[in-house]
């Protein structure tokens, strides 16, 4: 949809009420609003052709990773991972399973090869 005042394109996002005002406080501070911080984001993902502090995130991933790695290791595991998990930790890493689903597959997964 266009916006009416310009040629710009209308988008709609749906974000946590918590980060938002935290955000906008933030944002506000550095004399901009969310609508600027968003457009400055994707232009970045454009110029880039990847995704802005894509560094960052992997070393979130990597901590979670490091924790499920824990949480493998406590159930007696002999340190080696099994592609089945390899898997689970796979999906968590990349974000297309939550850190509870990833220990619940985990869990379950020990359990079965008992």
């Amino acid at each position: 949809m266009k916006n009416k005042n310009n040629n710009d394109e209308l988008i709609q996002i749906s974000i946590d009420p918590i980060i938002k005002e935290k955000s906008q406080k933030i944002l506000k501070e550095a004399g901009i609003n969310i609508s600027t911080a968003v457009k400055l984001f994707l232009t970045q993902v454009v110029n880039k052709k990847e995704i802005p502090f894509s560094d960052e995130f992997n070393q979130i991933n990597e901590t979670e990773y490091e924790k499920l790695a824990k949480i493998i290791e406590s159930t007696g595991g002999n340190g080696k991972v099994n592609k089945r998990n390899q898997k689970i930790l796979h999906l968590y890493s990349t974000n297309d399973i939550d850190y509870e689903t990833a220990v619940f597959a985990l869990k379950r997964s020990f359990i079965n090869n008992e």
